[in-house]
């Protein structure tokens, strides 16, 4: 049975959900061209009423949990999801510029001035009941005194949440009181604040406007109106039938911070409406997916999410917007459907309900092995901007023609980059007048090793989800062999894993072939290294000279040939393969993703998911260390989303998260297994 005490769960979801209401209704009005002025009163209540719950709240929680886990609760529930909003809403700036994002990162001067101010409330309790717990309310009452002298915003704000922790820590009384005594306080509290709203208005008065004694006037405005909202739910039960209040209440952070972003939207009435709309339905799905980041089972596989979500998202925007300027329109949604799909991916209603025919695997293969064949050859190769097909098909070319292959130019003038290895693994495919195929039998080699490590389910999923991104049909409709490596990677990884074959094992042969993925793209190393290192540690000294010396030689085998063919050209040409694979980053860049990923490797500790999620991860650090280490050298952030860098790097890190989420609820991603 729910509590009906003043403060109880159900009554302050219901004032919340009423108070975010009210401050989206302000800010979209207030976009309009003449609006009426009473309504900053509207959305300065709501604010007030969400410190207020949020001091009661936290006192409460430390009440039945101490300090346990509370910097945990901030990160998952209110720093993260900030995070997420930040990195999502990068596409849409005008300019880039770094200091400002910094600034909203860590809540200096953050466009969310509220999450600011709370994170500032967090910083002070926490400190408080960490070093003098016995003096935490003067603590607290002393920061209030010092927020007068800050903003107006905030300063008007001041003793908001110092007076939801006065409630708590006084709530025995509090919670005694009948509906007779706090429907007097409400009434005295709102007649003080509306006596205020009076003296505001005062020309005398109004010539102070952001001076210290205009503040304290606000001050007692904001707060004392804030009083009928957070009791009208327990004065007025009936309300709590509004059932539609209560659902924003529980959404109430996520519509916060995602509906500022359309503020700049507003034409009009009707967009008013459209965008309340659509800020409530991207909310809804935002908070099950901020669920699931504050769920510890699951926080390795929604982390996965974000990435495979942000990768797609990037790309659709980096296209999109070179089509039309309401990119947005069609991305945001985008995203919002992955989002959607993984939670029903992850979800444990569906997990057993769902049953998966071994006959409809095949026929999504089918499909889908069709579809990128008809994308494929729908496209002339020779019209491409992208001539990662042709630093394939040109180089095999000259090669069976007789001349040294890495001479050979694209069919935009450039040069090849591929390694020996991924160059003699395309011949088929060369042979058969497509090197872009590879990309198709490296897709459904994928999906087929998915199925043979984790199950038919996990099969399907990941074909959904390859079928969904975005990144899949770009690299298709190109012919780029990206994506294609690191699809037959994780494939390799996945037999491994259904093996339960490791490097401890198999030290000398698992060495011989790490040495050929790197002949096939050097940045392979990575996961592999995040995967091989910890059971490296464990041989013999002896075994770790000989299996190092193994890689060097078997890799060092694979260029033999063209070594002694034109020594000069393999090395030394200024646009040799080497130089091509490791042009884009810088010494520091690379010191830097050895340390990461020696502390990846040493983590991740023969938990599956743990190792495609670090893989991942070291995937994305790669492109994303060394293009903002160049924007940070030239200036120039806004080059991001156009040519000059080449954004699809990060498609590297797709097979890992699709593999992750998809083979999530099979159990085996998440325990341990101690024969990897």
């Amino acid at each position: 049975m729910l509590r009906q005490d003043i403060f109880s769960r159900d009554n302050t979801l219901w004032a919340q959900g009423l108070s975010i209401l009210g401050i989206m209704l302000m800010h979209y009005v207030m976009q309009l061209d003449s609006y009426p002025r009473v309504l900053n009163i509207i959305g300065s209540i709501g604010v007030a009423a969400f410190l207020f719950t949020s001091g009661f709240g936290i006192n409460e929680s430390y009440k039945h949990n101490g300090l346990g886990g509370f910097w945990r609760k901030r990160v998952l529930r209110v720093i993260l999801p900030c995070w997420i909003v930040f990195l999502f809403r990068l596409p849409f700036a005008d300019s880039f510029d770094p200091v400002t994002q910094l600034l909203n990162f860590l809540f200096i001067d953050s466009d969310l001035w509220y999450v600011d101010f709370i994170i500032r409330w967090y910083i002070v309790y926490w400190a408080a009941r960490r070093f003098a717990q016995r003096h935490t309310g003067k603590i607290l009452a002393a920061f209030s005194l010092a927020c007068l002298f800050m903003e107006q915003l905030m300063a008007e704000q001041a003793f908001s949440f110092v007076a939801g922790y006065m409630a708590s820590a006084h709530y025995d009384k509090v919670r005694s009181w009948n509906r007779r005594k706090v429907a007097l306080v409400t009434a005295c509290a709102f007649a003080y604040g509306t006596l205020f709203i009076i003296v505001k208005e005062l020309p005398a008065v109004r010539q102070y406007i952001g001076t210290l004694p205009f503040n304290i006037i606000l001050l007692n405005i904001k707060l004392p109106l804030a009083a009928a909202v957070l009791a009208a739910p327990f004065l007025l039960p009936g309300l709590k039938r509004l059932t539609l209040i209560t659902w924003l209440g529980k959404v109430s952070y996520e519509a916060y911070i995602v509906h500022f972003n359309f503020m700049p939207c507003i034409t009009g009435p009707a967009s008013i409406a459209g965008f309340t709309a659509g800020s409530l339905a991207v909310s809804a799905v935002f908070n099950k997916f901020n669920d699931s980041l504050r769920d510890k089972r699951r926080l390795i596989v929604t982390l996965a999410a974000v990435f495979y979500i942000a990768i797609c998202y990037i790309l659709a925007c980096k296209y999109s917007m070179r089509a039309t300027e309401h990119f947005g329109y069609a991305c945001i949604p985008y995203a919002t459907v992955l989002a959607v799909v993984f939670l029903l991916f992850t979800s444990d209603r569906l997990r057993y309900r769902l049953r998966w025919p071994k006959a409809s695997l095949w026929i999504v293969l089918t499909l889908l092995a069709a579809a990128m064949l008809a994308v494929q050859y729908h496209f002339d190769p020779m019209e491409n901007k992208v001539d990662r097909w042709s630093a394939i098909a040109n180089p095999l070319t000259a090669l069976f023609n007789g001349d040294f292959p890495y001479l050979a130019k694209t069919h935009l003038g450039g040069n090849s980059s591929p390694f020996p290895v991924w160059l003699a693994l395309h011949i088929p495919f060369w042979a058969l007048g497509n090197v872009g195929l590879s990309e198709i039998f490296t897709a459904i080699l994928f999906l087929y090793s998915i199925k043979a490590a984790y199950g038919n389910g996990a099969a399907l999923k990941a074909a959904v989800l390859l079928g969904l991104s975005v990144n899949l049909w770009y690299e298709t409709a190109v012919r780029s062999d990206l994506i294609s490596n690191f699809l037959l990677l994780v494939a390799f990884i996945n037999m491994l894993v259904m093996k339960r074959t490791g490097f401890y094992r198999r030290p000398y042969l698992l060495s011989a072939v790490a040495a050929l993925w790197l002949s096939t793209r050097l940045s392979t190393a990575f996961p592999l290294f995040i995967m091989f290192f910890p059971d490296w540690l464990r041989l013999s000294t002896g075994r770790k000279v000989d299996t190092l010396l193994m890689v060097v030689a078997v890799f060092c085998l694979t260029f033999l040939p063209l070594a002694v063919w034109d020594w000069d050209s393999l090395f030394h040409a200024e646009n040799n393969p080497f130089s091509l694979q490791g042009r884009q980053g810088r010494p520091a860049d690379t010191v830097v993703m050895l340390l990461v990923a020696v502390l990846m490797a040493l983590k991740w500790r023969g938990n599956t998911g743990r190792l495609m999620l670090y893989s991942a991860a070291i995937l994305i650090l790669v492109p994303v260390l060394a293009y903002g280490h160049n924007m940070y050298v030239y200036d120039n952030w806004t080059d991001v989303f156009n040519s000059a860098y080449d954004i699809t790097y990060l498609d590297a890190a797709l097979p890992f998260c699709i593999t992750l989420v998809a083979a999530w609820c099979t159990g085996l991603m998440q325990a341990k297994n101690p024969n990897l």
